[in-house]
C-alpha cells in the first residue's frame, strides 16, 4: 500500500454534458460525491445555506465502482472517502481535502470495496468472494479472512460500539459463523453452523445478540447468538404452528434501542407467506403474528388510498373504507410471495411492512400494548422505499410511479400527503430518499434523488392542508464556477 498526497485540482476540461454522473451522499447528508468521467466532484457542505463548496480531482482512471464515505461518528477524527476501480482504491481526508492513501495492484472483479470498523479501514471483496482483505491505512498492515459466503452487508456486520467483526464464512459444504477482534482480527469465536444455507446475520443495535436467518426451503429457522458466539435459542416458528405449512423466513430487523430499557427489545422475523413474527428478546420466543389481511372487526385502523385529482394532474390521498380500499385493487400478478420490507420508528413504537403479494400497500402497526394495524397506505404502484426519520414518527414512501416523481409523506399527527418533486423524467423509477438525521420537527430536511441528480429540501404545509416540496439546493451532473474561487452547483 502506498501514501501519495496531492492537491485537488479545480479543472473543468472534461465535465461535459451527456456524460452520466453517479452521485453518493454520506450517511448524515452532510457530504456528497460524483463520479463524471475521470473528474471527482466532491461537495463539502451541499447543505448549508451558505455557498457550497466544491473540489474537483482528477483521478487517474474512469469507470470507478465503488464511492462510499466513511460512516460518521461522534469520536471520529476526521470523515473519509473512498474511490474504488479494478486496480486501485484511493482514499481522501475531506477535512482539509486531501489524498490520503493509495492501494495499488489489486486483483480485478472486486465485488463489494468501503470502509471498516472505522474510518481506518478499507474492506476488500476479491472476486468470487474467494477472500476478504481489511487494509488498515494508520497502520499499513493488512489482514485477510478466507472464504466468505456473502459480499452484501447480511454477510457480515461490526458489533455496535466495541467494533468486533461477525462474517459468515462457507469453507466447505457448512456454513460456519466467525467472530474476530477490532484492529487485530484475531478469531474469538466459531461456530459450524446447524443451517441448510445460511442467508445472513444481524447483529442487535445494542450489541447483545447476533442473529442468523437460514433460508427458506429449512422453514422457519432463526439462530440467536451471544456476543461471543455462543447459541442461545433456535426459533423454529410460533408454538402450535403447522410445520407442513411452514414457508420459512424471508428477512429479519431489529428494532432501535430503547430509551427505557437500554435495549433492543423485539426481533421482527419477516416469513414467506406474508407474515412475521414479533420475539421478545428476552425469550425470543414469539408475542405476536401480524398478517397482511385486513381485520376491521375489533379494530379500525385509517386506511389512505392514492389516487388522481381533480383534472389528473397530481396525486392525493383519499381515506378509504378498508373494504372498498381492499376490494378496488387488482388481483396480485406475482407469484413470489413474501414480505419485502420492515422497519421501525425511532423509538420502536411502531413497525411499517410491505408484503410482496401486495407491493403497493405500506402497512404501519402499533406496538405498544396491544399490537394493532395503525394504518394502511395504498398506491397505485408497488412501493420502492419507506424511510423513517432518526428522531420523529414521520416516514417518506417513494414508488414505481415514473411519469410524477414525488415522495409520500405519513405521520400519525396530520393527513398523510404527495408531494410531488420536479425532476428529470426517469423511466425505471430509481429514486432515493433519505432524512437529514440531524433535523427535527415539520420541517426536517431529506433528499431525492433520481440517477442524475439530487435534490435537497423540504415538506412546507400551506393553507388548507396543501403541501410543496421547498428547494434547498441540487446536486446536478453538472458543476459550474461560482465567486471568490469556489464552485457553485446548478
Amino acid at each position: 500500500m502506498s501514501r501519495t498526497c496531492s492537491t485537488p485540482t479545480s479543472t473543468m476540461d472534461s465535465l461535459g454534458g451527456g456524460i452520466p454522473s453517479s452521485v453518493s451522499l454520506s450517511d448524515d447528508g452532510e457530504y456528497a460525491a460524483q463520479l463524471n468521467g475521470k473528474d471527482l466532484i466532491i461537495h463539502l457542505n451541499p447543505t448549508s445555506s451558505e455557498f457550497r463548496e466544491v473540489q474537483i480531482v482528477k483521478i487517474k482512471e474512469s469507470g470507478s465502482r465503488f464511492l462510499k464515505f466513511s460512516r460518521s461518528k461522534r469520536d471520529a477524527p476526521s470523515r473519509r472517502l473512498l474511490c474504488a476501480s479494478d486496480s486501485r482504491i484511493l482514499v481522501w481526508n475531506l477535512n482539509p481535502l486531501q489524498q490520503l492513501a493509495e492501494i495499488e495492484n489489486i486483483e480485478s472483479g472486486a465485488l463489494n470495496v468501503d470502509f471498516g470498523s472505522d474510518e481506518n479501514e478499507v474492506v476488500l471483496f476479491h472476486a468470487w468472494n474467494t477472500k476478504l482483505t481489511i487494509f488498515g491505512l494508520d497502520t499499513g498492515r493488512s489482514h485477510v479472512i478466507k472464504t466468505p459466503k456473502f459480499s452484501h452487508y447480511n454477510g457480515f456486520g461490526y458489533r455496535p460500539k466495541t467494533g468486533q467483526l461477525t462474517i459468515l464464512l462457507k469453507p466447505d459444504t457448512n456454513d460456519t459463523l466467525t467472530i474476530h477482534e477490532p484492529r487485530s482480527y484475531e478469531l474469538i469465536g466459531r461456530e459450524v453452523l446447524s443451517t441448510v444455507d445460511a442467508q445472513g446475520l444481524k447483529w442487535s443495535p445494542d450489541g447483545q445478540w447476533i442473529a442468523v436467518w437460514d433460508a427458506a426451503s429449512a422453514g422457519t429457522k432463526v439462530l440467536i447468538f451471544t456476543a461471543d458466539g455462543q447459541l442461545f435459542k433456535t426459533f423454529t416458528g410460533s408454538a402450535g404452528s403447522d410445520d407442513s405449512l411452514d414457508l420459512g423466513v424471508k428477512g429479519i430487523e431489529w428494532s432501535p434501542v430503547s430509551a427505557h430499557s437500554n435495549q433492543s427489545e423485539v426481533l421482527a422475523v419477516g416469513k414467506v407467506d406474508g407474515t412475521v413474527d414479533l420475539l421478545r428478546s428476552r425469550t425470543f420466543a414469539c408475542s405476536a403474528t401480524l398478517s397482511h389481511v385486513l381485520q376491521t372487526e375489533q379494530h379500525s385502523p385509517s386506511i389512505w388510498r392514492e389516487r388522481y385529482s381533480a383534472g389528473g394532474a397530481s396525486l392525493e390521498y383519499a381515506e378509504a373504507s378498508g373494504s372498498s380500499a381492499f376490494t378496488m385493487l387488482p388481483e396480485p400478478s406475482t407469484i413470489q410471495r413474501g414480505v419485502l420490507m420492515m422497519g421501525f420508528s425511532h423509538n420502536g413504537a411502531l413497525l411499517s411492512t410491505v408484503d410482496q403479494t401486495r407491493p403497493n400497500i405500506v402497512w404501519i402497526w402499533g406496538l405498544d400494548g396491544t399490537t394493532v394495524l395503525v394504518s394502511a397506505l395504498v398506491h397505485e404502484h408497488a412501493v420502492r422505499q419507506v424511510v423513517w426519520h432518526h428522531s420523529s414518527l414521520q416516514l417518506l414512501i417513494t414508488t414505481a410511479n415514473s411519469a410524477l416523481p414525488g415522495v409520500r409523506y405519513w405521520s400519525p399527527h396530520r393527513t398523510p400527503s404527495i408531494v410531488r418533486i420536479p425532476a428529470s423524467r426517469n423511466e425505471n423509477a430509481k429514486l432515493d430518499v433519505r432524512w437529514l438525521p440531524s433535523d427535527e420537527g415539520d420541517g426536517s430536511r431529506f433528499w431525492f434523488g433520481t440517477p442524475d441528480d439530487y435534490a435537497l429540501g423540504f415538506i412546507e404545509q400551506g393553507e388548507q392542508g396543501t403541501t410543496q416540496f421547498q428547494y434547498l439546493n441540487t446536486l446536478a451532473g453538472k458543476v459550474v464556477p461560482g465567486s471568490h474561487g469556489t464552485y457553485m452547483n446548478r
